[in-house]
């Protein structure tokens, strides 16, 4: 379960984990799993959007770069509705 970090590092390198577990454990994903994942990316972009002032350009080149690995792992290895969830979930987070 996603907790937060205490510190702008630690927030980029928890999401670069839980991504990275994501893609390798996405071949395998239940429905249920994609929402917990789902969730949590959700959760961890709200954190971003929140302290996105306090990262420094590496850091937030870092997370967007995770962004587009949790999307591709979503792409490689979950349903149209997943993928369809994500994309209303994320976009209600960044408007």
């Amino acid at each position: 379960m996603y907790q937060k970090a205490e510190n702008s590092s630690q927030f980029v390198s928890h999401v670069e984990k839980f991504v990275n577990e994501t893609e390798k454990k996405s071949k395998h994903y239940s429905e249920m799993d994609w929402q917990i994942a789902v969730e949590q990316f959700v959760a961890m972009s709200k954190d971003y959007l929140e302290n996105r002032q306090y990262l420094t350009s590496d850091e937030r080149m870092r997370f967007d770069n995770a962004r587009v690995k949790f999307m591709s792992a979503i792409d490689a290895n979950g349903t149209v509705e997943i993928a369809k969830q994500v994309k209303e979930a994320y976009g209600s987070v960044m408007q």
